[in-house]
């Protein structure tokens, strides 16, 4: 996570005793613009938040280097122009993002008239036996409101967060992320605590969209970047695999879409290539939301290599 949304790096790296004061400020900052949205209808704040964070992320010129090296994997037949027109939407769905995770309770609340669900059969078969699942999702469109399948379906759900570094941030997330309705697991834990949670008979749930440093090369737009390889993992482990988005619709509704359990391949195959052919379908899974709504990508973090390496394409049949 970000250690500072407001204050610049460099100051703090040439005063280092601000730190302190600056995380102070911002939470400060963060508390005030939740009074103020829990004030206004949600599309109000939704609105207000797309606008004023997507101009205020546009002039990060740093981020917007970042979005632009991402879409240029994602969109590498489009103009600048095209290019910069998305980016600039992606920007504005931070504040989406924002409005979304401010009144997330809200949402629940009046969930008839915000939101709907739409489950595969076979996925709706094994949310009914209550089993022990792993949910994976992209941060794409209103990717946060994929946990509130749990509490829908009355199914506990142990939701995977990144920890702030600011302690004060940390806890105004961390309050809000209980609207998710289930337990709330850090990532450092890794791959442990969440084997953990599944065996204690709990599902989990976390986007698998980001660079991984130490995740294997599996491509991802036909260029191969580090993967996380961790949904995989687990489904061989015996525990379903079921992707799974949240979509914004007109008038401020939201469908959240279960998909079919992803199954493991040829279970012939050694291992490891069973683990790379399941994190490549999820991938590309993946890359179909993301070519849907390209501009609800949040993507905001590098997540391919500077040199780009293209995978050999298979030639038509």
């Amino acid at each position: 996570m970000a250690k500072f949304f407001l204050t610049p790096k460099g100051l703090i790296a040439r005063f280092p005793w601000v730190q302190t004061p600056a995380w102070m400020i911002e939470a400060g900052v963060f508390y005030l613009l939740l009074g103020f949205a829990r004030l206004l209808p949600f599309s109000v704040v939704a609105a207000i938040f797309a606008r004023g964070l997507g101009w205020l992320g546009y002039r990060n010129a740093q981020k917007r280097r970042t979005v632009g090296r991402n879409l240029s994997h994602v969109l590498p037949k489009a103009s600048e122009a095209e290019r910069d027109a998305v980016m600039r939407d992606i920007f504005r769905a931070t504040g989406l993002a924002a409005a979304e995770l401010f009144l997330l309770e809200r949402l629940w609340q009046r969930r008839a008239r915000h939101l709907e669900f739409s489950v595969h059969p076979e996925a709706e078969a094994i949310i009914a036996r209550k089993e022990a699942v792993v949910f994976a999702t992209a941060h794409v469109s209103a990717w946060q409101l994929c946990n509130l399948i749990g509490r829908e379906r009355e199914l506990t759900i142990s939701v995977i967060y990144s920890p702030e570094p600011n302690p004060w941030l940390h806890r105004f997330f961390l309050s809000l992320r209980r609207a998710f309705g289930g337990p709330l697991v850090p990532s450092a834990g890794g791959a442990r605590e969440l084997l953990h949670e599944l065996a204690s008979g709990r599902s989990v749930g976390a986007a698998f969209d980001t660079r991984i440093d130490q995740g294997e090369m599996v491509p991802f737009f036909g260029t191969p970047t580090p993967t996380s390889t961790l949904p995989a993992m687990l489904a061989l482990r015996g525990y379903p695999l079921l992707p799974i988005r949240a979509v914004r619709l007109p008038n401020s509704r939201f469908r959240i879409e279960v998909l079919a359990p992803l199954p493991p391949a040829d279970p012939e195959l050694p291992r490891k290539e069973r683990i790379i052919d399941m994190t490549h379908r999820l991938n590309l899974i993946f890359e179909g939301w993301i070519r849907e709504y390209p501009g609800e990508w949040i993507c905001m973090k590098r997540r391919w290599a500077k040199t780009r390496a293209p995978v050999a394409q298979a030639p038509d049949a």
